[in-house]
């Protein structure tokens, strides 16, 4: 297959068309930019192109261009940004998502799967796990583009018979990882900085909870998502587990012991990421039917693994 990958030369963008690639699959890769790390880790014989996701004929020239059988849609503005600036999220959240499904349906595209987040959801103290048919009801700017954006896949889906797959994954965390416009940054920071020698502030609670999934995890759900001959659901979870910053903390503390980390929230962290404490994801239907099945789903398995990645990496460079 041709897959096309906007977001391309981002964290994932980068690590799914090498899955992809190496499983046989034809890759496009489009963004605004590619980072000299982008281009040296993206897959041998990949397409870049550049387009920013918000015009419209830049977007719709580069699926004309390539007659992708599929697209992954992973080009977005992370929560802390979207705060901030709720027009730059609208537009590229929202429109962004718009100019590929309809981009998609006009040049003959097959398949589109798009990620959302479970930012998208909120949920009351001692609530179930949340599966897919959870209300969606953000306080946050960032959720409400993503349950838009979700929103619209439904309509493309219904109306005009696209094959669109909803990716709802929680915290990414992983080493490499850049996203400081990312309020839930804390949950790769609070590891990689006293992995460093750093001393780390973290800017939430200690009470204060993410549902986490790690980034290979997240990569191999998506790769099934987009393959999987056909699903049941519009939509699906890709989380792996749940965790308070003081449990990251102590988990990173029995891995390093000297590592320094302090609390001292501030309100933009703690609106966004101070809803998320009673989300716990069900990935079982994940699991039915694509074989989604997180290996890091604790929080020590997760701190350990980044851990030995980060390790390994270093050793590999020298």
């Amino acid at each position: 297959m041709r897959v096309l990958i906007t977001g391309g030369g981002g964290f994932i963008g980068i690590r799914l068309a090498n899955v992809l690639a190496q499983g046989g699959h034809t890759i496009v890769l489009v963004d605004r930019a590619f980072s000299d790390t982008a281009i040296r880790l993206a897959p041998r014989g990949a397409e870049r192109r550049l387009a920013d996701i918000t015009d419209r004929a830049a977007v719709w020239a580069a699926i004309e261009a390539t007659r992708p059988d599929g697209i992954v849609h992973l080009a977005a503005v992370l929560s802390g940004i979207s705060e901030i600036d709720p027009p730059l999220a609208f537009d590229i959240n929202v429109i962004g998502t718009f100019n590929v499904l309809e981009g998609a349906r006009k040049f003959g595209v097959k398949r589109v799967v798009a990620t959302s987040s479970i930012a998208a959801v909120e949920m009351p103290a001692d609530s179930p796990p949340a599966d897919e048919d959870v209300p969606l009801a953000p306080l946050g700017f960032y959720g409400m583009t993503k349950a838009t954006g979700e929103a619209w896949c439904g309509y493309y889906r219904r109306r005009f018979n696209l094959d669109t797959r909803v990716a709802r994954p929680g915290a990414v965390v992983g080493p490499g990882r850049e996203a400081g416009s990312a309020t839930s940054n804390f949950t790769t920071a609070i590891i990689a900085e006293p992995l460093a020698g750093r001393r780390y502030v973290c800017n939430v609670r200690e009470d204060d909870s993410s549902p986490l999934v790690y980034h290979t995890d997240l990569v191999d759900g998506l790769a099934r998502l987009f393959l999987a001959e056909s699903v049941s659901s519009p939509i699906y979870n890709l989380g792996a587990c749940s965790a308070t910053a003081a449990a990251l903390a102590r988990a990173v503390r029995a891995r390093i012991p000297t590592a320094d980390i302090a609390f001292e929230p501030d309100d933009v962290a703690r609106f966004v990421v101070g809803q998320w404490r009673y989300i716990v994801q069900d990935n079982r239907r994940a699991e039915r039917d694509f074989g989604y099945r997180p290996r890091f789903d604790t929080p020590e398995k997760l701190v350990a693994e980044f851990i030995r990645e980060s390790q390994a990496a270093l050793v590999g460079a020298r």
